[in-house]
C-alpha cells in the first residue's frame, strides 16, 4: 500500500512539472495579446493612455520598430531603455501583434551605418568605470518603419513625454494625409526661423508647417487646415480680412494670439497698439482689450540694483508676468495643465459672444487677486505694487469659440480691395461648425516664453484641438508635473506656523504625562 501510494505521489510530481511548464508557456502566449497592469499613479504614467491604445488597435498593416540602443548604458540611460521596452511591449499587446520591435546594438553588430542612415546619431555620455570618468560612444535612438516611410526619435534621453513621442511617430507614419498648419505673415508677425524655432520644430513632428503670405486677389490655400496668427504688429488690409474670413467659412480653423500692448522690458516702455485687429475679431464674438493684467501669482525676474558703488543682482516678483493655474476643466486644451506663464497679457472681452451663433468657453483665468493697468503704462519691476492694485477677480486670458459663424463679407469681396474678383469662387456666407482660439498674448509661445511652465504643451494642445487631434492632448498633458502650493489666507499661515512651533513640544509633554501616570498606577496597584 505504501509503495503504491509513493508511486502515485511520484507520478503526480512528474505530471505536475510539465503541467506547470505548460501553464507558464500558455500564460506568456496569452500575455502577448491580452495585456493588463495595475498603475496606481495619479495620472497613470506607467500605462498607455486610451488614445495610444486606440492608435495601436487601429493599425491596419504591420509596423516595425527598431531600437538602436547600446548595451551596458550608464545610469540614468539604462533605466530609459527598460522603460522604453516596457512601453513597446504594451503597444505590441494592444496592436494584436501588428507592431514588432527589436533591440539592436549598432556598435556590436556592425549596423552603425544603418542607424546613421535613418538619422540616428551616435552620442557621447560620461561613464564611471574603474574609478575613472570616461566618454563612451553610445546609441539611444528609435526608428519606426512602415511601408516605404520611416520616422525616428533620434535620442531618448529621458522618459518624460516618451509615450507622446512614440504615438506621434506612429500616427504620422501611418496617416494617409499630414495636416498642414500655416503661420500668417506680412503684418509684423515674428518669423518662424527667428523667435519661434522651438514651437516650429515641435509641430514638425506631426504636422507640415508653412508661412502664409496673402496676396491681393488670392485666397488661402485650401490644403491648410489650421491658420495661426501670432503677434501681428500692423493693421490687417481689407483683402487679407476677406481671405481669412473665407478660410474660416470653408472649414479652416483659426488661432489668434494678439498683443494689444507693445512692451519692451529692457527699456521699461509700453504703449497701446492702434490696429484694426480687435475690430476684425469682434465680428466673430471676441475682442482682446487694451490693458495689462497684474497678478499676485506671478513669475520672478532678475534685476540689477545699485547701492553706493556696489551693483548686485536681485530676484523680485513681477506681477506683469502672471503664472496661471486656473483652467477650465471642460475645455480639453487646458484640462490637465497645471501652469502656463503669460508675459504682458491682456484680458478678453467676452460680452460679444452672445451676438454670434457660436459658443464661447474660457480656457483659463488669472487668480482671484488681479489688477489691470491702462495707458499710461509704468512697467518697472522695482515699483511698489500696492495691495489696492489687485482689485479685480479672475480675468479671462484665453478662450475658444466653437460653432456656427457668419461671414463678415456676406455682400462679397471688399469693393476697395482693388483686385479683379471675377475669377474667384462664390463667397460663402456661413459655416455651421468651426473653431477659433483667442489669447491676449503672443510672447508665451516665443522661444523664450516656452521655457516657462507648460507653455509648449499649452501651445501644442491648442494646435491639436484646432486640428481636431484631441487624442494627442490627453497623451501629452499627463506628464506635466508642476505642483504649485495652494494659496492660503494670512490667518491660516499663522495657524500653521504656531502649530509647527508649539505642537511638537505639546505632544511630548502629553506623552510624558501619560507615561508618568501609567507608571504611577502600576506602582500603586
Amino acid at each position: 500500500m505504501a509503495l503504491g501510494k509513493n508511486l502515485r505521489k511520484g507520478l503526480g510530481s512528474l505530471t505536475a512539472v510539465p503541467l506547470l511548464i505548460a501553464i507558464v508557456i500558455a500564460v506568456n502566449l496569452i500575455g502577448l495579446f491580452i495585456f493588463t497592469r495595475f498603475d496606481l499613479t495619479q495620472a497613470h504614467l506607467y500605462s498607455l493612455s486610451p488614445a495610444s491604445r486606440h492608435l495601436a488597435e487601429s493599425l491596419d498593416d504591420p509596423i516595425v520598430v527598431k531600437l538602436y540602443f547600446s548595451e551596458d548604458l550608464p545610469a540614468p540611460y539604462n533605466a530609459n531603455a527598460r522603460y522604453l521596452k516596457d512601453q513597446l511591449y504594451e503597444y505590441r499587446a494592444y496592436s494584436g501583434g501588428k507592431l514588432h520591435f527589436e533591440f539592436i546594438d549598432p556598435t556590436k553588430t556592425d549596423r552603425e551605418k544603418e542607424a546613421q542612415g535613418l538619422g540616428i546619431p551616435p552620442m557621447q555620455v560620461q561613464s564611471y568605470e574603474k574609478d575613472k570618468v570616461e566618454l563612451k560612444k553610445v546609441y539611444m535612438g528609435v526608428a519606426f518603419l512602415y511601408a516605404d516611410k520611416h520616422e525616428i526619435i533620434p535620442v531618448v534621453q529621458s522618459t518624460s513625454n516618451l509615450e507622446y513621442e512614440i504615438s506621434s511617430a506612429i500616427r504620422k507614419i501611418t496617416a494617409r494625409t499630414v495636416p498642414v498648419v500655416g503661420f500668417l505673415s506680412g503684418h509684423g508677425e515674428p518669423a518662424l526661423s527667428d523667435q519661434m524655432q522651438t514651437v516650429s520644430q515641435s509641430l514638425q513632428q506631426l504636422y507640415d508647417t508653412r508661412a502664409v503670405s496673402i496676396r491681393p486677389g488670392r485666397l488661402i490655400d485650401s490644403t491648410i487646415s489650421t491658420l495661426l496668427i501670432i503677434g501681428p504688429a500692423d493693421s490687417i488690409k481689407a483683402w487679407d480680412q476677406y481671405a481669412i474670413d473665407q478660410f474660416l467659412m470653408h472649414g479652416g480653423k483659426l488661432g489668434v494670439f494678439y498683443d494689444p500692448v507693445s512692451t519692451d522690458l529692457q527699456k521699461q516702455e509700453a504703449t497701446d497698439r492702434h490696429t484694426n485687429w480687435p475690430g476684425f475679431l469682434a465680428h466673430y464674438g471676441i475682442r482682446v482689450t487694451s490693458g495689462l493684467v497684474l497678478d499676485t501669482r506671478c513669475a520672478k525676474i532678475g534685476v540689477t540694483q545699485t547701492q553706493g558703488f556696489i551693483r548686485f543682482q536681485n530676484v523680485v516678483e513681477y506681477p506683469f508676468m502672471p503664472e496661471v493655474h486656473r483652467f477650465n476643466k471642460d475645455v480639453l486644451i487646458g484640462k490637465d495643465l497645471e501652469q502656463v506663464d503669460f508675459p504682458f497679457v491682456s484680458p478678453l472681452d467676452t460680452t460679444l459672444a452672445d451676438s454670434v451663433g457660436a459658443a464661447f468657453h474660457p480656457i483659463c483665468w488669472s487668480s482671484e487677486h488681479t489688477g489691470l493697468r491702462r495707458m499710461p503704462y509704468y512697467i518697472s519691476p522695482m515699483q511698489p505694487f500696492e495691495k489696492a492694485s489687485f482689485d479685480r477677480k479672475g480675468q479671462v486670458l484665453a478662450g475658444v469659440i466653437q460653432g456656427a459663424f457668419t461671414s463678415a463679407f456676406t455682400q462679397g469681396p471688399p469693393a476697395d480691395s482693388g483686385v479683379n474678383t471675377a475669377t474667384l469662387p462664390p463667397t460663402l456666407s456661413k459655416i455651421e461648425d468651426s473653431r477659433i482660439v483667442v489669447i491676449g498674448d503672443a510672447d508665451f509661445c516665443s522661444d523664450q516664453g516656452v521655457r516657462s511652465g507648460s507653455n509648449l504643451e499649452f501651445f501644442m494642445n491648442i494646435v491639436d484641438w484646432l486640428s481636431q487631434e484631441e487624442g494627442l492632448i490627453t497623451i501629452r498633458s499627463r506628464d506635466v508635473t508642476t505642483r504649485p502650493l495652494v494659496e492660503v489666507s494670512d490667518g491660516t499661515k499663522q495657524l500653521i506656523k504656531y502649530a509647527n512651533v508649539f505642537g511638537p513640544p505639546f505632544l511630548v509633554i502629553v506623552f510624558g504625562v501619560w507615561r508618568w501616570q501609567s507608571r504611577r498606577r502600576r506602582k500603586l496597584g
